[in-house]
C-alpha cells in the first residue's frame, strides 16, 4: 500500500452532529454556521495499514498513480 495523508479535523458545537448532521454540511457549519473549526492537520502515513485509525478499507488499495 503506498503512503496516504490521514487528515484530523477538529470542530465544536454546541449541539450532537451525529445525531442530524452529514459531514459535507458538518464542515458547513463550521464554515459559515454555529460550528467552529479550531484545528486541521494533514499528515503523511507511510504505512497506512499499520495506523491505529485504519479501517481495513479497500477504498485505496492498489490504486497506481
Amino acid at each position: 500500500m503506498k503512503p496516504l495523508y490521514k487528515t484530523t479535523i477538529v470542530i465544536w458545537s454546541e449541539y450532537d452532529p451525529t445525531e442530524k448532521y452529514e459531514l459535507k454540511e458538518l464542515a458547513n457549519e463550521a464554515e459559515q454556521g454555529d460550528a467552529y473549526c479550531s484545528k486541521m492537520r494533514a499528515t503523511l502515513i507511510d504505512k497506512p495499514h499499520e495506523d491505529p485509525d485504519w479501517d481495513n478499507t479497500e477504498f485505496f488499495d492498489d490504486v497506481e498513480d
